[in-house]
């Protein structure tokens, strides 16, 4: 009888060695592709689109020395305390190449996963757990696993990618030759990358105890070197966090801030288990894994807390039996397997450890993107697993197995990046695992696209869920105030006020709907409650500066409107004075104001001074507001080039073309001025102050008979203002078209009693009117 013959077990031995990476790195780029056409999403905004240190307003000093990866200054109680200057700086100089073009952020965090997948490759041949062929699969795995999308797909995600990369570079560099200075560098540059970085040095010296010889006084060297270099990075990273531990909200993290010690332990001695699930079965991905996605677990009968002890305990018994159970032959294959073995573990589980909320709280409940270094030695352990198989069972094929496993992530993997395409697209795929912070996300995308109906539909779900949601209650003001519900608006901010009561912009919004509804006392309320609160303790402090100094500036602006110019003026340089040479958006309309009030007590050198600050930032209306002053100064040789400028700023602006036409007309350039008035009204046939210059112009110029067709217009635009009338009575008057004359006399009377002009010219119609009747 003839033995069977041994089929090998090496499915993927067919393709050369030397296309391994290749292939790696095509895998890779194809599920990704489509990332290059997302936008920028979710944690992208603040961190990209409203960063001062990406857009070029802030100093580079300011990436390295005082703020946060989110732009905030890191020593304030409120900083996030997230210190990644390397991956701003990469934001900041692709910024200045190409602006804000999302395919090329994108394709960056492409490029590096690229490189990372291609790594780990070189990883798993130089552990020498696995044979060539079996690299390869890990490899694979790692590039088309579906836990990496969000690392990936999310340009923030930058940070764990390039953290890794440092991570993979120094290991597979070590294990070919060992070189501390060199270790330390990368250590540096991963802290530099993403706080997680710091755990290189720890895998350096796990790797070293595994597989060096510890008799040795290289070893013994090498082992202080690490761990003085240790010390002192720790020590750098904590001081620039000026030795404070981040404060999280209990939206982000409510596990940590349960008052129940118990129920705390025993959630977060599951949390571990649940990431290691999502890599194992990625099926349910999330965004966000805040509020109430995780259930707390409550009680030691717990399904999932009895999951987790069945886990720890296999576990430790496995690293019991690898290490203290090992053969004792250093220089054997199966001590280096088994040592391998045991660094691929800790090199799963170390990474873990500083965001697991197990030694010092962190600003999630669990996320997907700080799975991606462990992802790495999951896929090698995996491909490990195989392996042992194979070898177990030589006669079995894995190959249709493996090619099943791939292609199942590969397509999972695509469903996800379509999903981080656009904020609606990923909001919406999270409907079923957080409704809340999903329904409240896509209130705001539809809110963008003027889905006003939608828009409200969501906030109201995310409301449901949970009533305290101070930005679901401010973001429904913003969206009643679009649609005119003026009542309803202010409603909704007092909402948000109770939920959050230094809620800075809420406080802004209100105060200028009070303003608007002339509740005069209760909008200065909310101004000064806005300028007052010093937002130390806040996530997003740059932006709370911000909005204090728009209050401070509309607080002057309501005060400049009543005739208060001393106290406008105080209110003004607050303004500047809280946004302290910051970029603001509003600056040049503080200088501008501030030029007009000293203007108006007759302080003209302070005037001049703040206008021309003002123009230095480019600021249209202070350039014509200068030209009038210098008219009135009789320095008319100056009002030229102030109005060329502002011409050339905004030269299909109608308020400048106006101004303009006034500015000549005050200079008696008569002809000019007609000419900038109708090009005014050539872009805007409605706008009222041209329409009245215009009709002032040709009155004066004794052209009564075209001055009646503009006044009319003005009247049928202005039907409730006495004053249109009056003026279109009194050109009807000079026409000797009495009885239109009288009708608009009295119309104007009716709407202004006390307009003695309006009065005495009927009174002249009338008796005109008598004598025509009486001949």
């Amino acid at each position: 009888m003839k033995k069977a013959k041994k089929v090998s077990c090496s499915p993927l031995i067919l393709i050369p060695t030397c296309y391994h990476y290749l292939l790696v790195a095509l895998l890779a780029g194809i599920v990704y592709s489509n990332t290059l056409r997302a936008d920028f999403v979710y944690d992208d905004r603040p961190a990209i689109l409203s960063n001062d240190d990406v857009l070029g307003r802030s100093p580079w000093s300011s990436l390295v020395t005082t703020n946060d990866f989110w732009g905030n200054p890191i020593r304030l109680e409120g900083s996030h305390k997230s210190y990644r200057p390397l991956i701003t700086a990469s934001f900041r100089l692709q910024f200045e190449w190409h602006g804000l073009k999302s395919e090329l952020f994108h394709g960056v965090n492409l490029i590096c996963h690229i490189f990372n997948s291609m790594l780990v490759l070189k990883l798993a041949r130089q552990m020498k757990v696995i044979r060539e062929e079996f690299s390869l699969f890990s490899s694979l795995l790692f590039a088309c696993h579906p836990i990496t999308s969000e690392a990936v797909c999310s340009i923030v995600g930058r940070a764990d990618l390039l953290t890794t990369t440092f991570i993979l570079l120094a290991l597979t560099s070590h294990i070919t030759r060992s070189n501390t200075i060199r270790t330390i560098f990368l250590a540096v540059l991963a802290v530099l990358s993403k706080e997680t970085g710091i755990i290189l040095i720890p895998l350096v010296v796990t790797y070293d105890v595994l597989f060096k010889n510890p008799s040795t006084k290289q070893f013994r060297q090498d082992i202080t070197n690490h761990f003085i270099a240790l010390s002192i990075i720790c020590y750098l990273r904590l001081s620039i966090n000026n030795i404070q531990s981040p404060k999280f909200s209990k939206n982000d993290n409510p596990i940590a801030h349960d008052p129940n010690f118990f129920t705390r332990a025993l959630t977060f001695l599951y949390l571990p288990i649940f990431h290691l699930k999502l890599i194992v079965f990625p099926k349910t991905l999330s965004f966000d894994w805040s509020m109430d996605a995780i259930p707390k677990v409550e009680s030691i009968l717990d399904s999932r807390f009895i999951l987790a002890a069945i886990f720890y305990t296999i576990g430790a018994k496995m690293i019991w039996e690898l290490f203290f159970e090992r053969p004792q032959d250093r220089n054997s294959e199966d001590y280096k397997k088994n040592n391998s073995v045991l660094f691929l573990l800790g090199f799963l589980t170390i990474p873990h450890i500083l965001s697991s909320n197990l030694f010092t709280y962190v600003g999630f409940v669990a996320a997907e993107r700080i799975l991606y270094l462990n992802t790495v030695a999951y896929c090698i352990l995996v491909g490990y697993g195989v392996d042992v198989v194979c070898r177990r069972f030589p006669t079995t094929n894995p190959l249709p197995l493996l090619t099943l496993l791939l292609s199942i992530f590969s397509y999972r993997t695509i469903q996800r990046v379509d999903d981080w395409k656009t904020e609606e697209s990923l909001f919406s795929s999270a409907l079923e695992v957080n409704p809340t912070k999903a329904h409240m996300n896509l209130g705001f995308v539809f809110t963008t696209q003027k889905n006003f109906d939608l828009a409200k539909f969501h906030y109201q779900q995310a409301l449901r869920k949970r009533a305290n949601l101070a930005d679901a209650w401010y973001n429904l003001g913003i969206l009643t105030s679009k649609t005119n519900s003026t009542q309803e608006a202010i409603h909704y901010y007092q909402k948000a006020l109770q939920s959050r009561s230094n809620f800075a912009a809420a406080h802004l919004n209100v105060a200028l709907l009070l303003h608007d509804t002339n509740q005069l006392q209760k909008a200065f309320f909310h101004l000064d409650s806005c300028i007052q609160n010093s937002g130390d303790t806040l996530k997003s402090y740059r932006n709370h500066r911000k909005t204090q100094a728009t209050c401070a500036y509309n607080k002057g602006r309501f005060l400049q409107k009543s005739g208060h110019f001393h106290v406008a003026i105080e209110n003004f340089k607050l303004a500047l004075e809280i946004i302290d040479g910051a970029h603001f958006e509003h600056t040049s309309s503080v200088l501008s104001s501030l030029g007009t009030c000293y203007n108006e007590l007759g302080d003209v050198a302070s005037a001049e001074r703040y206008f021309q600050m003002a123009i230095s930032e480019n600021h249209v209306n202070s350039f014509l507001t200068m030209a009038h002053l210098k008219i009135r100064q009789n320095q008319s040789y100056e009002v030229e080039r102030l109005l060329q400028k502002a011409m050339t700023l905004a030269p299909e602006s109608v308020t400048v073309l106006q101004n303009i036409a006034l500015a000549e007309y005050h200079m008696h350039n008569y002809n000019r001025s007609l000419l900038f008035y109708r090009k005014a009204l050539s872009l805007n046939p409605s706008h009222v102050e041209s329409l009245q210059g215009i009709a002032n112009l040709l009155q004066e110029s004794q052209n009564y008979a075209e001055s009646e067709l503009f006044y009319r217009k003005v009247m049928e635009i202005l039907p409730d203002s006495y004053s249109s009338h009056a003026n279109y009575g009194a050109i009807l008057h000079l026409n000797q078209k009495y009885e239109q004359a009288l009708k608009a006399y009295d119309t104007a009377l009716l709407l202004n009693p006390n307009d003695d002009v309006a009065r005495e010219n009927r009174q002249k119609v009338m008796r005109i009117l008598r004598r025509k009747r009486n001949l």
